[in-house]
């Protein structure tokens, strides 16, 4: 054996599998990191391109209002009971009302947001919180088209938004409530509004994961 081929034995050996796998060990959580980058870059791209589902927030603000009829009384009188059990006295009715809107409007957006989110699989948020405004504008809509053409019309269009949401920007404080009342007012407005958008959210995330 020459002194060439004893040189040849001393070399550094590399290993097949790295050799075979680029000689790197980085690569592979490289690739999955820029396969994740462009997936997701591509559903950005294609929920731009769709734009807004308005057949699913349609749906969504039918489902809210489905489930603000249901919830009303089951909620109204679980809150009832509570208050009445803590013996706030005089006020417990207002505050009961108010937090039974509260947690109605809450619920009631949280489903319809879900369907709205799920619907649509994109963009769950912003589906959810249009659903809210959606249910927002039919009920001033129909507050205003109560007080121009009369009570007896406005009280037969009261019945196509969610119980709750009309008296959303209270025109007077309850005597004896104070603070509370206007504090109930602003979350009355917002529980839409946050039901909605963590209700959208989730119907996206399980829309997208569907098969």
């Amino acid at each position: 054996m020459t002194d060439r081929d004893r040189g040849n034995q001393n070399a550094p050996k590399v290993d097949e599998h790295d050799a075979r796998s680029g000689g790197g060990t980085e690569s592979g959580p490289r690739r999955v990191g820029e396969a994740r980058r462009d997936h997701e870059a591509d559903r950005k791209r294609r929920e731009s391109e769709l734009g807004t589902s308005w057949t699913s927030v349609v749906f969504g603000w039918l489902a809210a209002l489905g489930a603000g009829f249901i919830l009303t009384g089951i909620v109204g009188a679980i809150v009832g009971g509570l208050i009445a059990a803590l013996g706030l006295g005089a006020s417990g009715g207002g505050i009961s009302s108010i937090v039974g809107a509260v947690i109605t409007l809450f619920l009631a957006f949280l489903i319809g947001g879900y369907v709205a989110g799920r619907m649509a699989s994109r963009s769950g948020a912003k589906h959810g919180l249009l659903v809210a405004l959606l249910a927002l504008i039919v009920a001033i809509i129909f507050a205003v088209a109560g007080g121009v053409l009369g009570g007896v019309f406005g009280d037969a269009l009261a019945s196509a938004v969610p119980p709750g949401l009309t008296q959303a920007i209270p025109t007077s404080v309850p005597e004896g409530l104070g603070i509370a009342a206007i504090i109930g007012g602003i979350l009355v407005l917002l529980a839409p509004f946050l039901g909605g958008a963590l209700g959208g959210s989730k119907g996206a995330k399980t829309g997208q994961a569907r098969p």
